[in-house]
């Protein structure tokens, strides 16, 4: 089962948290070019630089650690003195109904160990950025973003231990352009983390943000392991948050899909299901804000200016008896439109782009509720994985405030 203990985390200087809002940037998979071009203008010491470091691919991850080097020499990142868990809290606004929420969790080193060994995937990973993140992690000696975990927690032990340490002012806290307001406290080793540390001895976990940062943390614990053997122990860990799985405020978004006309061989939605026109895009919020509640096998369609309901009458073969079986999405995948890869399909959280986007290709858009966090960890506990961008979970945590040694002790 998991194995998590307190780290000592790289953080801005004491002199930089008075701006700190201008100097963390998303975590690097969501950051687009122009997104980047503007963190890059908002401030000369924006972590975009080291997160995501652009050029040349023989020079920019050593470009990074030069950056980084320079930075830790001259105070703007510093690492804390002393091994802690860090509780961090983010209220926000929910993007599909605008209800205030309030997600919390905390941070831990945790041992990376192969898939099902306590640590469970909910979706397959491209190689591309594992190879990527790898070489920054060989470059940095430390990880700058943070994998995100459910763990299971059904009565409520991990989610009050956390709520006891969030007590007096926030050590670090501030509100982004989203009007997300995330707070940040440290937590010092003591009892209540040694049993915190117990509890997840028997408590499986759940990706449900960063399994190429996961995956890239097994390998770079060989890698470490052979240059530096049994001399550099953190390089066996990985930088996690934990949520509880019942907390209220985890945020699960749909993500959309549109598939072109050329792709029309692959469609095949009349012997998995049945249509039932519906007015417009305002019939299908209900399904897509998740207010029909979970395990109802409906998913929304557009196709030629019209609306449908589609309702599934037929499980496919290979999801018979398994967690997948009422998911409307593994569904989909798994019978309608099994045979398309991740590069066939156009992904958008925004239903209106997912239309958009399949009139422009005289082709279909699918619009998806969202999942629960109980699905996931039904399906990734049980060794399985979901189809592609299953997930979004909502708001992203922020990199830069806290990072990873990679190298030598805790």
């Amino acid at each position: 089962m998991p194995e998590i203990k307190p780290f000592r985390a790289y953080t801005y200087g004491a002199t930089h948290q008075k701006s700190i809002k201008a100097l963390v940037c998303p975590p690097y998979d969501v950051i687009s070019p122009d997104q980047r071009e503007t963190l890059m203008n908002r401030n000369p010491l924006n972590f975009v630089r080291v997160e995501l470091p652009t050029g040349d691919p023989s020079t920019r991850y050593t470009a990074a650690r030069a950056l980084w080097d320079r930075w830790t020499d001259q105070g703007v990142l510093k690492r804390e003195a002393n091994a802690a868990f860090y509780v961090y809290e983010a209220r926000f606004r929910s993007p599909l109904d605008g209800r205030p929420l309030r997600r919390r969790g905390f941070f831990a080193a945790l041992k990376a160990v192969p898939w099902g060994q306590g640590v469970y995937p909910h979706e397959k990973t491209l190689p591309t950025h594992k190879a990527d993140r790898l070489q920054l992690f060989k470059a940095l000696w430390a990880q700058t973003s943070p994998i995100q975990l459910l763990a299971r927690d059904g009565d409520g032990r991990i989610d009050r231990l956390i709520a006891a340490h969030q007590k007096g002012a926030p050590w670090i806290q501030f509100t982004d352009e989203a009007r997300v307001a995330h707070r940040f406290w440290k937590w010092s080793a003591d009892a209540q983390a040694e049993e915190m540390a117990r509890l997840f001895q028997d408590t499986p976990c759940a990706i449900a943000d960063g399994h190429h940062r996961y995956e890239t943390s097994l390998a770079y614990g060989r890698w470490a392991k052979r240059k530096w053997g049994a001399a550099s122990p953190a390089s066996a860990y990985v930088m996690a948050y934990f949520s509880s799985s019942g907390d209220a405020g985890l945020e699960v978004l749909p993500t959309h899909r549109a598939v072109s006309w050329e792709k029309r061989q692959f469609v095949k939605l009349a012997g998995w299901g049945r249509l039932k026109p519906v007015t417009g895009l305002r019939d299908l919020k209900a399904l897509m804000d998740g207010k029909k509640g979970p395990g109802l096998r409906e998913v929304g369609v557009y196709r030629e200016g019209k609306y449908f309901i589609y309702q599934f009458t037929k499980t496919p073969p290979e999801l018979l008896k398994r967690p997948h079986a009422q998911l409307p999405v593994a569904c989909l995948h798994a019978g309608p439109l099994k045979g398309l890869g991740k590069e066939d399909f156009f992904f958008t959280r925004t239903p209106e782009e997912a239309v958009e986007e399949a009139g422009k290709h005289n082709g279909w858009a699918f619009l998806l509720a969202p999942n629960t966090v109980n699905e996931v960890l039904d399906v990734s506990t049980a060794g399985l994985v979901m189809p592609p961008k299953s997930t979004y979970f909502y708001p992203k945590i922020p990199s830069g405030i806290l990072s990873h040694s990679l190298h030598g002790a805790f």
